[in-house]
């Protein structure tokens, strides 16, 4: 029997290309830090190109986190992360902030946007807003069925631990960034070490 040919797999379109470089330049320098010059020169493309697309880069901006809400959602939902149990989740969550030091030490999205969220436009800062909510309030139910099941251990509200642990994650990749991974390392290792029995 033969086998089919591989089917081709199409390039991403425009409008993602442009999204996934400006999330690429947000996490490496800032949302106020690269222009539609630098993504049209980068992509290759007329300004007008990516103004088409995004007509404003409060539209792009909000896209982006939006697309990060979006993941979010989609990530936590996966059954090889629902189904878990309360310490593997928060093992997966901690992967999830080591791909981003494996990638050239970028800092995580809230990291990223939190020191200039005052000069972020409204619909971004209500997006960002959320997509904090929202992974908080999950960690917060992890934290909560782990100490009711003996998996994890902490003292204080689930809320409350949750948002100091994504705090301190945000701020090791922040560490990180200046440094090397090893202060990140340490500090997962001392989060590990205050959580798990």
């Amino acid at each position: 029997m033969l086998t089919p040919p591989p089917t081709p797999t199409l390039p991403p379109d425009t409008r993602t290309r442009i999204l996934d470089l400006a999330e690429e330049l947000l996490l490496e320098r800032g949302f106020n830090a690269f222009s539609y010059q630098h993504l049209a020169k980068e992509l290759g493309v007329k300004p007008a190109a990516i103004h088409y697309h995004y007509p404003s880069k409060d539209d792009l901006g909000t896209a982006i986190v939006a697309r990060q809400l979006r993941r979010l959602r989609k990530w936590r939902d996966l059954p090889r992360v629902a189904d878990l149990p309360p310490a593997a989740q928060f093992e997966a969550l901690l992967a999830v902030y080591d791909t981003h030091l494996g990638h050239e030490r970028r800092v995580c999205l809230f990291g990223a946007l939190a020191a200039d969220f005052r000069t972020l436009p409204a619909p971004m800062q209500a997006e960002l807003r959320t997509f904090n909510r929202e992974l908080t309030e999950w960690l917060a139910q992890v934290l909560a069925v782990g100490r009711a099941t003996g998996t994890l251990r902490f003292v204080g509200s689930p809320a409350a631990k949750a948002a100091q642990v994504l705090t301190t994650l945000a701020g090791a990749l922040q560490v990180a960034r200046v440094h090397d991974e090893t202060p990140f390392q340490v500090i997962v290792g001392q989060l590990r070490l205050e959580l798990l029995p």
